[in-house]
């Protein structure tokens, strides 16, 4: 377990599994894609339906992050969602594209920046550790993430208004050091892998019940929720970035995205 990030973020927690350090970790986009840059897709803008569509897309595809993570000694297995993620801003509910337009909105890494530079906001990179404060004093104007992560670091009480953009749904896999998996015996092999799926489906279901809970007690607490006027609004100005990203990545950037679409 990782309480308080002792053992470092992700990205540092996938170094160590590879060095050799740690046998499992939680991760997907945030650590593995300094090691696979197009696994950052998984944290796309709009590739998935609902939360059902991202727990197939994740069953369906990991034998091909596996196979992508293999050559970095990792294997992976048991997808999990972390839930969908909205937009927190300070002085006002978002309801179409353009209530984003001027907004200096939070991003954790240059697809959400360039998500919000297409909506029509100036995106920008701000620490995690650093956004209560940014917020506080308006170094930015809003921030986006997932209800019980906002709860977590009490985002809510320098931003009042939550919008429900379900822009992006952030997810996990269990990351496994090959070689450790391997030395063990099938039989144990078999119980490692049986365990791992049987906790991220009670994960997938629990995050369901957190979600709803953490808006609930954040309403209570003064938060004002929206929906936006027509989702599919945001969608369609999304294409082209989306688009031109992937096409700009490359081959393995493409040849991913595709599969993640061809999901339903």
């Amino acid at each position: 377990m990782n309480y308080g990030a002792q053992l470092g973020n992700q990205r540092e927690q996938v170094e160590m599994l590879h060095e050799g350090s740690l046998e499992v970790v939680t991760t997907l986009a945030t650590g593995t894609a300094h090691f696979v840059p197009q696994l950052g897709l998984f944290e796309f803008p709009y590739i998935y339906k609902d939360e059902a569509h991202l727990v197939r897309v994740l069953n369906t595809l990991e034998g091909e992050v596996t196979r992508l993570v293999s050559p970095r000694n990792f294997l992976a297995v048991g997808g999990q969602n972390m839930g969908f993620r909205h937009m927190l801003v300070r002085k006002k509910p978002i309801y179409q594209v353009a209530d984003l337009k001027g907004l200096k909105m939070r991003g954790p890494n240059p697809v959400y920046v360039g998500m919000f530079n297409a909506l029509g906001a100036t995106g920008m990179t701000t620490d995690w550790s650093e956004i209560y404060t940014a917020l506080q004093t308006g170094v930015i104007d809003g921030m986006e993430a997932s209800p019980d992560m906002i709860l977590s670091m009490k985002f809510h009480e320098q931003a009042k208004y939550l919008s429900k953009t379900y822009h992006i749904a952030a997810c996990v896999y269990y990351m496994i050091r090959k070689n450790w998996f391997e030395s063990l015996p099938k039989d144990l092999q078999e119980i490692v892998m049986k365990a791992a799926r049987e906790a991220a489906a009670y994960q997938n279901k629990l995050d369901l019940e957190v979600q709803d809970t953490s808006l609930k007690k954040m309403v209570a607490e003064g938060l004002i929720v929206n929906d936006v006027k027509d989702i599919n609004e945001f969608k369609s100005v999304l294409e082209t970035f989306k688009t031109n990203y992937v096409k700009e990545k490359g081959p393995a950037w493409k040849d991913l995205y595709d599969k993640i679409l061809a999901v339903r």
